[in-house]
């Protein structure tokens, strides 16, 4: 996930039009993508992808990496933690999608366990229920150096102490900061 200096991963009205992405930011997420063969949304991150990923395919404006990025997330299997959405729109790109109504730590605990890629997590209300379950494996925080001045932190509403091991970390030339943490089991 990016975030800003001050712990923002969106601005006001949601804005995400600081976020710093450039060809080898889109490479390197694109090896994300590679790595990753299930996706859990929020409800509102799903809405977010949902409502960009499908069109930007089919867009030629887009750079190579941002299409080959798009047809992964459109076709990666993709199951979206809601209690209120009614269903997913029909688009030609935009695959296999589930709804789940609850949360349930047994479930996820099940999917971890079979055999395959990496689960990202997408949407931080959705990870800090993960994090209070001790779901996530690893964080990948990219450190975006732009102080948004305002907006949404990333784990609002964690409410616990959660201690970290940082594993690697990457520097990319537009200032951007890869930070990767374990948590430390105590």
């Amino acid at each position: 996930m990016m975030v800003s200096p001050e712990g923002y991963f969106e601005g006001p009205n949601h804005d995400l039009s600081w976020h710093n992405v450039d060809k080898e930011f889109n490479v390197f997420a694109l090896n994300q993508m590679k790595e990753t063969d299930l996706i859990l949304f929020g409800r509102k991150m799903y809405k977010t992808m949902e409502t960009f990923w499908p069109q930007a395919e089919d867009n030629l404006k887009m750079s190579k990496e941002n299409i080959e990025i798009a047809h992964r997330m459109n076709t990666t299997k993709k199951i979206v933690f809601s209690k209120t959405l009614k269903g997913v729109r029909k688009h030609k790109n935009w695959k296999n999608v589930t709804i789940v109504r609850k949360f349930e730590p047994k479930e996820i605990r099940k999917l971890k366990a079979q055999r395959g890629k990496t689960i990202w997590v997408g949407g931080p209300n959705l990870a800090v229920n993960f994090i209070k379950e001790n779901l996530i494996d690893e964080f990948r925080l990219v450190i975006n150096p732009v102080f948004v001045g305002e907006g949404t932190t990333l784990f609002k509403g964690l409410g616990k102490r959660v201690k970290l091991n940082l594993v690697k970390t990457r520097r990319f030339k537009s200032g951007n900061v890869l930070l990767c943490y374990r948590p430390i089991k105590t």
